[in-house]
Parts: C-alpha cells; structure tokens; sequence
C-alpha cells in the first residue's frame, strides 16, 4: 500500500480510503497531500463540497484504496483540490514526522484537534503538549464545554485530524460561549 500512496500523493486525485475493519463499506474522500514510510496526510471531504479538514493516519490502517469510481466521479462535480489555510508537507517525504508536524501545527495555531486511538476512541481539544511518549490534551465535549485535560500514549494515537467539520463546531461552540458575557 505504500507505494499506492506514494504515487498518489503527488497527483490531485480524489480517492476513496478505507480504515474501518469494522465496516468495510465505510470510506473517506479525499485529497493524499503527503505521506512518509508509515503514514499519510489527507485533505478530505464530505459530500457537496463540504470541506472536512485534514488527517494524518498510519498507513497499515489502510485496508483499501479505490479510484476513478462512480462515485468518486459524481464528488468532481462539487469537490476540487483546494489550497488550503494551513502550510503543510506535499508529496512524499522519507524521514518526516507527520504526526508531529500536524501536532505542532494545531498546537501553534490552536487549533481544535481530534485525536484517536484505535480508530474508535476519539478526543476533541487543544493540544497542550507532546513528546515521543505522551500527548496532554485541554478536552472539548460535543457542545463545546471545556470537558478536563487527558493524556494519552503517543503509541497508541492512529490519528490526527482538525479543520474538519466536527473540529470547527466544537470550537465554534466554545467561542460562542466565552464570548456571550
């Protein structure tokens, strides 16, 4: 699958990319902007257009990748490459961190991040810190109330995502709320 990746990340095609061994109809759309030995980095989309943000995954999650499909070919009528708002990595990059390039990026621009473990266990929040061991993350729930600080192991993280729709409503929800007074 690596090599797949690889190609794919220096072209704009859109693809399907399937990581769930529980569902193995449930897919992602999306852009492969970058990726190195073990991961990758996608901008990807919900339908009509809807952007989604950004993830990075371990590419040993991927179980299937498809292209030019039908329904790949009705998203191109809504969905174009984009350049997007933040600076990141293109194309493939051998000795590269993603996941610490994408942790340092919503640490710097605090940006609200989800983190999952297992592809099942999600944290929404800011990145407080990170090391090669642990990950301390400020938690934000589904309505966007400050929910306590978590630590994870940086071992058992498979993905980093923000931008995407669920990022940006919790942190619209928060600032709504601090703001209100």
């Amino acid at each position: 699958m690596n090599d797949i990746i690889k190609q794919l990340c220096n072209t704009d095609e859109l693809v399907e990319i399937y990581t769930n061994p529980m569902d193995s109809d449930k897919f992602g759309v999306a852009y492969i902007v970058a990726c190195s030995d073990e991961h990758f980095l996608v901008h990807s989309f919900q339908e009509n257009d809807l952007d989604d943000g950004y993830y990075v995954d371990c590419i040993d999650s991927v179980m299937r990748i498809q292209r030019n499909t039908i329904y790949l070919n009705n998203m191109l009528q809504f969905i174009k490459p984009k350049t997007g708002k933040y600076q990141l990595p293109k194309g493939y990059w051998p000795d590269l961190n993603l996941f610490g390039a994408v942790l340092s990026l919503c640490q710097e621009k605090q940006l609200v991040a989800q983190v999952a473990v297992n592809h099942e266990y999600n944290k929404f929040g800011w990145i407080k810190s990170f090391n090669d061991d642990v990950l301390e993350m400020d938690c934000l729930d589904c309505d966007g109330m400050f929910d306590g600080t978590t630590y994870l192991r940086m071992e058992n993280i498979n993905m980093v995502g923000f931008g995407g729709v669920d990022e940006e409503r919790r942190a619209k929800l928060f600032h709504n709320r601090t703001h209100q007074k």
